[in-house]
């Protein structure tokens, strides 16, 4: 990797719009300079999903930018890809993927859309964008290897060798951080610090190999955030 100054990395947005243009403001990327990386999860439970969609969308494949993919990127393409069925009631409310999607926040990213006018177009560049985003990346500066994925790894095992569940859904790091012993650093988002007894801020434990990014953007009491891994600078919304 070329000398950097600064190796950013934004949390979950969920849709909050307002809070992450302040955070994003306040980072003042510099391509040339920095490598920012996103772990995903853009959409769902905010109420400004679109034009995180299409900030995504403008900026996606755009030079030292990187867009990981997260849970709820996922459940919007099962449920968007998944064939119209005639099931019973019983199934749509507890077996599809659509249910999973629209129950867990995606019900306002779905009415966002329609309010737009242009949905078919809106989604179907949403959909060819998940198609390209990774589950994983790995970065190497200044000697120190960094993990980057949404939810959950296995420190043990090489990135190529995780499970799909794992890198989108788990919380086992998060829950358990005693249980990375490596020496790469491993950077998430996907589990909420407030959910366990943080502030809403970044968190580096473990002796700083393990970095817990989702302040709860959603949330009353949450931010959307970034941090400089190099530095330990936070930029945040103010709420």
């Amino acid at each position: 990797m070329d000398k950097l100054d600064r190796l950013l990395v934004f949390g979950d947005i969920h849709g909050k719009w307002n809070r992450f243009v302040e955070a994003y403001r306040k980072v003042g990327f510099d391509p040339d300079k920095d490598m920012m990386v996103f772990l995903g999860d853009y959409l769902d439970r905010g109420e400004q999903p679109v034009p995180v969609m299409e900030w995504v969308l403008e900026h996606f494949g755009q030079r030292h930018m990187i867009f990981l993919r997260g849970n709820h990127e996922q459940m919007f393409y099962n449920a968007m890809r998944e064939k119209e069925e005639t099931s019973n009631l019983l199934s749509f409310l507890f077996g599809s993927p659509k249910a999973l999607w629209l129950n867990s926040g995606g019900s306002i990213t779905s009415s966002e859309i329609e309010k737009t006018g242009r949905k078919e177009s809106l989604v179907d560049s949403w959909l060819k964008l998940i198609e390209q985003l990774h589950l994983y990346t790995e970065i190497e500066v200044n000697g120190k290897i960094y993990w980057f994925m949404h939810a959950d790894c296995e420190p043990d095992v090489p990135l190529t060798e995780q499970k799909t569940k794992t890198l989108l859904w788990d919380r086992s790091l998060a829950m358990h951080p005693q249980l990375h012993q490596g020496k790469q650093i491993i950077v998430l988002g996907h589990t909420p610090v407030q959910a366990l007894g943080y502030q809403a801020r970044p968190q580096w434990l473990q002796d700083g190999r393990l970095v817990l990014m989702d302040t709860g953007s959603f949330m009353e009491n949450g931010r959307v955030s970034c941090a400089d891994l190099l530095s330990g600078e936070v930029y945040q919304s103010s709420r």
